[in-house]
């Protein structure tokens, strides 16, 4: 009976509020061009982001998000190295309050998605890697930060896969920090194949950053660093919660 309501209750206004967003975005870029307030590229990011940040909001109807920081602060510009439990964690970055990009590739063979992400300056990950890597570099030139997920693919077993170099070698040529990201609970709510969410506690957790203090062409620091912050991460999914239940998208600073 939860799992009919939380569906009837959610898909409804995603479908709605989602084409609502994408008919808003012209005459966004259109106004925001009229009075020059910023570009539009950062403009539609930050729509973005208010976008995922709404629907974070919705889910806490038998489905909790909490953010809990435990960074001790964010660099700007940096580099979200998050695990990958489910379709839905891109969408729980709303609840992160700074400028990012995602390096992803499965909005870009969506038609009208494909539109917007290309617009925001996102990285289409199946460019190629000297494309993808210029793209990195501008937009973390621009003090845009990225959001890469490390694994590459979501788990279908609910443990984490092994790590990619992509993200820590960008974190050495550039000098950007690496914050890893810890997300626990979106495999239940949105377990892979399924189209229909679950009632779950889903938990986003920023760690400490960790700088790079290697070079982007030595292989064992960049394998050293991934496993780092891959460790770090384990570390935490280890890490029971309380029974505390918030009533909504909660930040919690520990």
């Amino acid at each position: 009976m939860k799992k009919m309501l939380l569906n009837l209750y959610f898909w409804p206004f995603f479908c709605l509020f989602t084409l609502a967003g994408i008919c808003l975005i012209p005459l966004g870029i259109t106004v925001n061009g009229l009075i020059g307030f910023q570009s539009s590229h950062r403009l539609l990011r930050r729509g973005i982001r208010w976008y995922g940040w709404i629907l974070v909001r919705l889910l806490p109807f038998m489905a909790p998000v909490i953010l809990i920081d435990k960074s001790g602060g964010l660099p700007c510009p940096a580099i979200y190295a998050p695990n990958l439990c489910s379709s839905v964690d891109p969408y729980l970055f709303g609840a992160l309050a700074v400028e990012n990009a995602f390096v992803t590739s499965w909005p870009f063979k969506i038609p009208i998605f494909r539109w917007i992400m290309k617009w925001a300056q996102y990285i289409d990950s199946n460019k190629g890697w000297d494309i993808m890597q210029h793209e990195a570099e501008y937009l973390l030139g621009n003090r845009c930060s990225l959001i890469i997920w490390p694994e590459g693919h979501r788990s279908v077993t609910g443990r984490m896969g092994r790590f990619r170099n992509g993200a820590f070698y960008l974190s050495c040529l550039t000098g950007a920090p690496v914050v890893p990201v810890c997300i626990k609970g979106s495999g239940e709510l949105m377990p892979p194949g399924s189209r229909l969410l679950n009632p779950a506690r889903v938990s986003l957790t920023l760690l400490p950053p960790v700088f790079p203090d290697g070079e982007a062409d030595d292989v064992e620091y960049i394998k050293s660093f991934k496993n780092k912050v891959r460790g770090m991460i384990l570390s935490e999914q280890q890490v029971v919660g309380g029974d505390h239940i918030p009533s909504f998208c909660e930040i919690i600073h520990d």
